[in-house]
């Protein structure tokens, strides 16, 4: 089991929390602290008796420079989109390899992003866990690339591609069948969420 918290609580309500968890035998405690102060999760990672995870909001490869200095957290999260791709996400993990951690990288995006990351999983030797929501995404993007990985439901592994590049090609028609929506907003608190709908005059009603 994991726990997102998103950055939800304080310090010392992360702390609170995860001692009554300690016993549930949870994989690990997400992003239990603020973003104001990145030191905070660190200080509760040494304390805490569940694995901390962190690191998706991060953009730049310094910042996990940061984390692997303060020490306690071995689950670093790396998001490629933000990081600017495959290269600087592979600093991110030979850093995290030179501290002992693994890496588990955050991604809800697309198919796209996806096969970024599955290209990771493929060259990392410490890659831990992939998170994977394309099965919850619009089903026109299954349209825009050519390759969709499958689940083995006996282990939980995606398969791997095996073509040029990212494995995938890209269909550039379909694409502009769904250009960008500057307006596309996502209200985790309307129906369906899950399913990652939402329009920001929507959420702008309801004063969100």
């Amino acid at each position: 089991m994991l726990i997102d918290v998103h950055a939800r609580f304080t310090e010392i309500a992360a702390l609170q929390a995860a001692q009554k968890f300690a016993d549930l035998d949870i994989y690990w405690w997400e992003e239990p602290t603020s973003r104001d102060r990145q030191e905070t999760v660190h200080e509760v990672a040494h304390r805490s008796p569940i694995p901390v995870a962190t690191g998706e909001m991060y953009d730049t490869v310094g910042q996990f420079y940061t984390l692997a200095a303060g020490g306690g957290v071995n689950i670093f999260q790396p998001e490629p989109m933000s990081l600017g791709g495959i290269g600087p996400s592979m600093q991110v993990a030979n850093l995290a390899l030179a501290h002992g951690s693994h890496i588990a990288p955050h991604q809800s995006g697309g198919p796209v992003a996806t096969a970024v990351c599955l290209q990771l999983a493929a060259a990392v030797p410490n890659f831990l866990i992939q998170e994977h929501f394309d099965a919850f995404n619009d089903p026109w993007t299954r349209e825009l690339v050519s390759w969709h990985p499958t689940v083995n439901p006996d282990n939980g592994h995606l398969s791997l591609p095996d073509a040029p590049g990212l494995g995938i090609d890209l269909d550039i028609d379909a694409i502009k069948d769904h250009p960008y929506d500057p307006n596309a907003y996502l209200n985790v608190h309307a129906e369906g969420w899950e399913k990652r709908l939402g329009r920001r005059e929507e959420a702008g009603k309801r004063g969100l």
